[in-house]
């Protein structure tokens, strides 16, 4: 059984210590650190492989979601909190759950269960285009299955922290891999990464207005300032823009 690396992050030593009892009865997760501040979290982050975080949000100089904000590839992340006013903006964060203080171990196993079950597809095997035979597809792992993605059924892709959602037309599948890793799998002829968590299909962007792109299945996704002028080119073959 696979182990995962998992920190704590809270500046109440007694809220620590009732996750780490709660931890200690889930076989395969293993606590790299404790830390009272989000600075000392930062080191652990930046110096250690962590699967799973779990998130105090009223913190001393930088809350909690700040500190997740500032991260470009946080780990899996469960918020706690006293307070329930939080919860909206902490889903707008793409976390895994949201957890009210003091944390019942039904309400934390149930929790600490959606994480395990994400990370189980850790070993993405991904199909790549070859170009000797060019495919037009490539394979995922999603709930256990290896699933078939055509390229052209595919609208954009999203990124939600350690895993992606693909847009197709009439469904959407969730894989763990990164935005990154999936740049250099997807050729670029047809697919763009218009902005950090975005990429999007060039056949399928109907209309640019500003800095929204409005995508064949009615989606609105964000561009880049910066790279604005890099996808008028790809678009623009015949020079009319």
């Amino acid at each position: 059984m696979k182990t995962y690396n998992c920190i704590i992050v809270d500046d109440e030593t007694l809220a620590q210590e009732l996750i780490e009892v709660h931890l200690v009865k889930i076989p395969n997760v293993d606590i790299v650190a404790k830390c009272h501040t989000a600075m000392e979290a930062m080191s652990v982050i930046s110096n250690n492989s962590i699967d799973i975080m779990f998130l105090d949000i009223e913190m001393p100089d930088i809350t909690g979601i700040e500190f997740l904000k500032s991260l470009e590839k946080p780990p899996l992340t469960i918020l706690t909190t006293a307070y329930s006013e939080y919860a909206i903006e902490s889903y707008e964060l793409n976390v895994i759950d949201y957890l009210l203080k003091p944390i019942r171990f039904d309400r934390f196993f149930k929790a600490i269960g959606k994480v395990l079950s994400l990370l189980k597809d850790t070993d993405n095997i991904v199909i790549v285009e070859n170009n000797t035979l060019k495919e037009d597809y490539i394979f995922v792992k999603s709930d256990y299955k290896a699933v078939k993605i055509s390229f052209n059924e595919l609208i954009y892709v999203e990124s939600m922290q350690k895993y992606v959602k693909f847009h197709l037309k009439d469904k959407t599948i969730i894989s763990l891999m990164s935005l990154t890793s999936l740049v250099e799998i997807l050729p670029s002829s047809k697919f763009f990464r218009c902005q950090k968590s975005f990429i999007v299909n060039l056949t399928k962007i109907e209309s640019i207005d500003g800095n929204l792109l409005l995508m064949n299945n009615g989606a609105k996704v964000s561009l880049s300032k910066n790279l604005k002028t890099e996808l008028v080119k790809l678009i623009d073959k015949n020079n009319l823009l």
